[in-house]
């Protein structure tokens, strides 16, 4: 089987990631690295990490400008099923 290949951004604005990463470049492969990542993560995975993804989302889209208040947040927590938690995780 070939080697899979993907490609990460980091944005401008994350600069202590790119500080970290390039230190850590230093003593470790990147893609190495990234892989040991992926296999901790794939071993301590559980249902608390979704609640962690859910409130990363809502974050995320209030930075990009998009208001969710507390009490639609709670609503918006009710009406997600199983479907909509999967294409969450499928971005991630």
């Amino acid at each position: 089987m070939p080697n899979a290949r993907y490609t990460i951004s980091i944005l401008s604005k994350d600069s202590e990631l790119i500080h970290y990463i390039e230190n850590k470049r230093k003593s470790i492969g990147l893609s190495a690295y990234i892989r040991e990542l992926i296999r901790k993560d794939m071993e301590n995975q559980d249902i608390s990490d979704l609640e962690q993804i859910y409130e990363y989302v809502a974050k995320r889209m209030k930075e990009d400008g998009l208001h969710i208040d507390d009490i639609g947040a709670q609503e918006a927590t009710k009406s997600i099923d199983e479907q909509d938690k999967e294409i969450i995780m499928d971005l991630f």
